[in-house]
């Protein structure tokens, strides 16, 4: 079955890299590229007043660059790629951004969002941009795989999954790991701060259930003790030169969506050279 990816682009060299990163990950699969650009205005308050007299020349000239930088990107892929089992096809969208993006993976069944971490207006923060965690936030019918602008491809040998096995693992989240595991011939390294005598026998049910969904791909089992998880995971990528980390990103809470306390991602540290993996299960957030 043909994959059908959704690569979000704001033409910086990010998002490009997102694309490139997409491509080499899923070179020997067959799948449809949606590479989407979206040039609607943010309006708040006052500013809603442009919606009912449009600018016009804003209107003309964004649609124009968004077609052209498309344009541009699909003479890119043509000359720089012949593989027979991808196709491409160019989205410009007027409307805002994450309508849009969710709109796309409802109608489409977009199986996985390939994007970079952090687009034109913020590359030089040290952590990931508003848009990258607004799509992992908010679209929550499938995976995001989050592609920092330092990484250089490499097939994946070895992918990091986080987790205190808390939470339940569903089939429809791990899924999406065990199958970039098997078509890269990675291993999955399952990272947690807590012993296996120590685990309640909720979280022993919930280990026992990951290995039940990870069946078929190479795995193990490690526990760094006495620190926080963003220095243990930190310190765990560096040493063993893994290529990937993943995690069951969970719906903010209510205190999270009124702006307290840090997203999943953000516990996570920001990794500037490693690919970030946000399993998501359930249907989309409205």
């Amino acid at each position: 079955m043909r994959k059908k990816l959704l690569l979000p682009t704001d033409f910086s060299k990010n998002s490009w890299n997102a694309i490139q990163y997409a491509i080499n990950l899923y070179v020997n699969h067959e799948c449809d590229f949606y590479i989407l650009n979206t040039y609607s205005k943010e309006v708040h308050g006052l500013d809603n007043i442009t919606l009912l007299d449009p600018d016009e020349a804003f209107n003309k000239f964004s649609e124009k660059r968004s077609k052209q930088g498309l344009g541009d990107i699909l003479v890119k892929l043509t000359f720089e790629n012949d593989n027979p089992n991808h196709r491409f096809h160019m989205l410009s969208r007027s409307t805002l951004y994450i309508d849009t993006v969710k709109d796309v993976v409802e109608s489409l069944q977009i199986n996985m969002i390939i994007m970079g971490a952090k687009g034109m207006n913020n590359e030089s923060k040290d952590n990931y941009g508003k848009n990258t965690l607004a799509v992992i936030e908010n679209i929550r019918m499938c995976p995001v795989l989050v592609i920092p602008r330092n990484v250089s491809f490499n097939m994946p040998e070895e992918i990091v999954l986080t987790t205190d096995f808390k939470t339940s693992f569903k089939a429809s989240e791990i899924k999406h790991l065990a199958e970039i595991a098997k078509l890269s011939n990675a291993n999955v390294q399952v990272l947690s701060l807590t012993d296996n005598s120590d685990l309640s026998l909720r979280q022993k049910k919930n280990k026992m259930r990951l290995c039940k969904h990870l069946k078929g791909v190479d795995h193990s089992f490690n526990v760094v003790h006495n620190v926080q998880m963003q220095t243990a995971l930190s310190c765990f990528v560096e040493i063993r030169h893994s290529n990937m980390i993943s995690y069951i990103d969970k719906k903010p809470s209510f205190w999270e969506q009124m702006g307290f306390g840090k997203r999943t991602l953000c516990k996570l540290g920001y990794f500037k050279d490693v690919p970030v993996l946000a399993l998501h299960g359930g249907g989309i957030k409205k």
